[in-house]
């Protein structure tokens, strides 16, 4: 194709007659190539439109020279084809994006998306018709499981998707805590999103003014945000600072919306077993962003979780998503406020799941308090002599008992408990020193019990190095 055309004020027609030869459909986006003054460049369009104008980006037009009216050389024109739908969101032990981007925006606009690559990384470039915006929206189509982490977090604390004016519908997240916003925008990073295209609007105490600009200009640095991005102004009725991430882009507040939806309505139906991993990241910022944790000191040290959220169907969901888990829990609505909470007690079998999930470990404080409550809690004190199985696939009753020093009535008692449970399993009789003992080995639940107590002392030594 070599077809002269005139553009005014970066706008021009292409010729119905060139339409139907080429079989360019009103309904599809195409890749358009133009020269001008042998300067030469391509952008997206989609021919949709009602009066079927070509609108030229402001930045291909600077780079092209055009003036308010000028000829302009169509060189090609070639159809964008949208790589073919995911039939899952997991790609090996990846999230694929591409599973998540609208076939249509909430405003019943058409998108569009293309692979490229960047080095060894796949790219999904996206537009949804708005004439001539070329790389609406650039991502990695393949993301790690933190991915769900965002959406626990955007589940958590992020604003509704709202049409505004010029914007469209942006991703807007709110906190107070610089760790979970920290959290947010390195997660944006890894989605592929650059600094230029992240907004970070800060509240303050105008009674804190000093030390509250001090925090949030080491945040915005400690991030290599754009300077003019950022807006920071004093407000009331806040105690220190509240921060607000926004990313303006109508297609990516829709995408992340999407995969929210998606992950809280798929794991409150059922979780696969290759999906409990990812059902942990999702429920462990879920729970960062609107959980908390309390530990009663009373002679049964009763521990509980509890989760708020102000829309009932989707606390609902939160507690399917734990039934699923094998976590028990009950849904109370405030008499106060208009706020749903779901209780969830700590037994054992809970705790245990929580830990493995590692549910509060983006929380240094919470996280220290919830091991201090496994350390102190019984069960954990039931289960030291778990200890004397390391190093050693079995063990005798006799050599149990020197190293606990228990008498022999609580050792025998205990195994026949442990050995009920599946913690601990016979493997044989043996004569020593001639009495006849048994020979004891571990189970699955045992190893399980075993890591469990290893690991919150381990852990707990980061905390408590003295």
């Amino acid at each position: 194709m070599h077809l002269k055309l005139k553009a005014i004020n970066s706008r021009f027609f292409i010729p119905r007659a060139v339409r139907s030869k080429e079989k360019l459909c009103l309904e599809d986006f195409y890749d358009v190539k133009l020269n001008y003054n042998g300067r030469t460049a391509s952008f997206i369009i989609y021919l949709g439109g009602s009066d079927e104008r070509v609108r030229i980006p402001k930045g291909i037009a600077a780079q092209l020279g055009l003036g308010k009216s000028s000829e302009i050389t169509l060189m090609a024109v070639s159809r964008i084809m949208r790589p073919k739908q995911p039939a899952n969101f997991l790609h090996g032990s990846c999230v694929d994006i591409l599973f998540f981007v609208p076939h249509k925006t909430y405003s019943k606009l058409p998108v569009i998306c293309r692979e490229c690559m960047k080095g060894k990384t796949k790219l999904l470039e996206c537009w949804y018709c708005s004439k001539g915006r070329s790389n609406e929206l650039l991502l990695k189509r393949f993301v790690s499981a933190d991915f769900l982490g965002l959406c626990g977090y955007y589940q958590a604390e992020g604003a509704k998707l709202k049409l505004r004016s010029r914007q469209g519908r942006s991703f807007q997240f709110a906190n107070s805590k610089e760790r979970v916003i920290k959290n947010v925008i390195v997660q944006l990073y890894r989605l592929g999103l650059t600094s230029d295209s992240i907004s970070l609007y800060a509240r303050y105490n105008k009674d804190k003014k000093r030390a509250m600009l001090g925090r949030i200009r080491r945040l915005a640095s400690g991030l290599k945000l754009c300077a003019r991005r950022i807006k920071i102004s004093p407000a009331p009725r806040i105690a220190n600072v509240v921060f607000n991430v926004v990313v303006t882009n109508s297609l990516f507040g829709e995408t992340v919306m999407n995969a929210m939806n998606y992950f809280r309505r798929r794991f409150a139906k059922g979780i696969r077993s290759d999906e409990v991993g990812f059902c942990y990241k999702f429920l462990q910022c879920l729970f960062d962003g609107d959980g908390s944790f309390f530990a009663f000191r009373d002679k049964s040290l009763h521990i509980r979780m509890m989760l708020y959220e102000g829309n009932k169907d989707y606390a609902k969901d939160y507690g399917k998503i734990l039934s699923n888990l094998g976590i028990s829990n009950s849904l109370a609505k405030d008499p106060s406020k208009n706020l749903y909470k779901l209780y969830i007690n700590g037994n054992w079998k809970t705790i245990s799941k929580f830990l493995k999930g590692r549910i509060f470990a983006l929380n240094d404080k919470k996280q220290a308090a919830f091991l201090n409550a496994i350390w102190q809690h019984k069960r954990f004190r039931t289960m030291s002599p778990l200890r004397c199985f390391i190093g050693s696939k079995e063990i005798s009753t006799s050599d149990l008992r020197i190293r606990t020093g228990w008498a022999y009535g609580w050792v025998s008692s205990w195994l026949r408990r442990r050995r009920a449970e599946g913690i601990v399993r016979l493997l044989r009789k043996k004569k020593i020193n001639g009495t006849v003992t048994n020979v004891w080995g571990l189970g699955r639940l045992g190893k399980e019990e075993l890591e469990t107590l290893l690991g919150v002392e381990e852990e707990l030594k980061r905390f408590n190095p003295a």
